[in-house]
């Protein structure tokens, strides 16, 4: 078991995306129209990825979010959020760049494509991994397929360019094991790269038949993986928070939890991987 140690709450609910980039944690909501900025001084700044602003209540925030599950360092151009596909109102992707301007970013094409693999598609990690963008399927109750999408990075830099994603190279699916526990498959909630070029999986116990629905959560796990998505290994963690994002760097890993609940904030969380 790997042991966790609470670094802070942070000032949202439903964090679901993480990156550290230039000391500060970044990070996005699902529920959310921004990217928030956590600096070390515990200061917080929100930017704005899309106008205008959510309803308060929760059915209908949740039918009309756009979902961002995913958060992406992309050197030279900025972070890139991205939805996770699993309906119409969350098929697009924002790039904030330096000066912090948006930039949205069609994604409905891949979406598209990808939906013919995953009938239930959910989205929920992305990374850059030499030539290749890689994104992350989420499993559930009805369809446990977890699966690495592996996308010609290409394709990825001619999107920002466009503003439209249309891959040119059919994508290459991995499928993952990652196993069940008491009848409910082990669900990959994100994704990053280590620094040795292994990929490592935030992964949870999630009660839930669908990608839209939530469910209780029954642990969280990480998972490290070959370059390729072969399973090194994968280890519980001692929390019973819902892990929903991940980053890691020098053997360290910081995660950020979602309780599904809007009046919990999220944590902040630190593991060692020695």
């Amino acid at each position: 078991m790997i042991e966790t140690r609470v670094v802070r709450t942070l000032d949202v609910s439903a964090a679901s995306g993480l990156v550290l980039r230039d000391g500060c944690f970044h990070v996005v909501a699902d529920d959310e129209n921004a990217l928030f900025v956590f600096d070390r001084d515990a200061a917080t700044r929100r930017i704005a990825l899309l106008p205008g602003d959510l309803p308060e209540q929760h059915a209908q925030r949740k039918e009309s979010k756009p979902d961002f599950e995913m958060l992406v360092d992309l050197p030279g151009h900025g972070l890139l959020a991205m939805g996770s596909g699993s309906r119409a109102t969350r098929e697009r992707a924002v790039l904030i760049d330096r000066d912090e301007r948006a930039t949205v970013i069609d994604m409905s094409m891949l979406f598209a494509a990808l939906r013919e693999a995953f009938p239930g598609l959910n989205m929920e990690g992305a990374a850059l991994l030499g030539n290749e963008f890689v994104l992350l399927q989420r499993g559930n109750r009805s369809d446990c397929r977890n699966a690495l999408v592996f996308i010609a990075r290409r394709d990825l830099q001619r999107a920002l360019v466009s503003q439209r994603f249309v891959v040119t190279r059919a994508p290459r699916i991995v499928n993952l094991t990652l196993g069940m526990e008491r009848g409910v498959p082990w669900s990959g909630t994100d994704l990053c790269v280590l620094d040795d070029g292994d990929l490592l999986v935030s992964a949870v116990l999630e009660y839930t038949g669908d990608a839209y629905e939530d469910g209780r959560c029954l642990g969280s796990s990480l998972a490290r993986l070959t370059s390729d998505g072969t399973l090194r290994w994968q280890r519980r963690l001692d929390t019973m928070a819902k892990v929903e994002g991940v980053a890691a760097g020098d053997d360290q890993v910081w995660l950020v939890s979602d309780a599904d609940d809007g009046t919990i904030p999220s944590q902040l969380l630190w593991a060692s991987l020695r």
